[in-house]
């Protein structure tokens, strides 16, 4: 069952709105750099594949987190579309830079 904070004024209630609200929000945010990545042609070279793993680790953390300790659904819905969000940035930055040291092998080898 969905249990959301009662929007009672108390300090933990704020606290538990302000999660719920700004870790919603925050999954537009992947969007950008989702498509900055998939339209890379260099193999993406400004993003931190070290950042964006952690970031994945943090969310698989944090959905077990959600799922064995704290059995609350919005928190674990929110770790799994953070989840999505991270690996995907991670995943295609992978495929991009894969793609690069292709082209850069088949650019050596025609050179030569």
């Amino acid at each position: 069952m969905l249990s959301l904070p009662a929007p009672d004024g108390s300090m933990v209630s704020v606290i538990a709105w302000l999660y719920v609200v700004t870790n919603a929000t925050r999954v537009v945010t992947y969007v950008p750099q989702i498509v900055v990545v998939w339209r890379c042609t260099d193999g993406a070279p400004s993003v931190s594949l070290l950042t964006w793993g952690s970031w994945v680790l943090s969310q698989v953390s944090a959905l077990f987190y959600g799922v064995l300790v704290v059995h609350d659904l919005p928190f674990v819905l929110i770790s799994v579309i953070n989840l999505l969000g991270c690996a995907c940035v991670t995943g295609i930055t992978l495929r991009r830079r894969r793609q690069w040291k292709r082209k850069l092998s088949l650019v050596r080898c025609a050179a030569q």
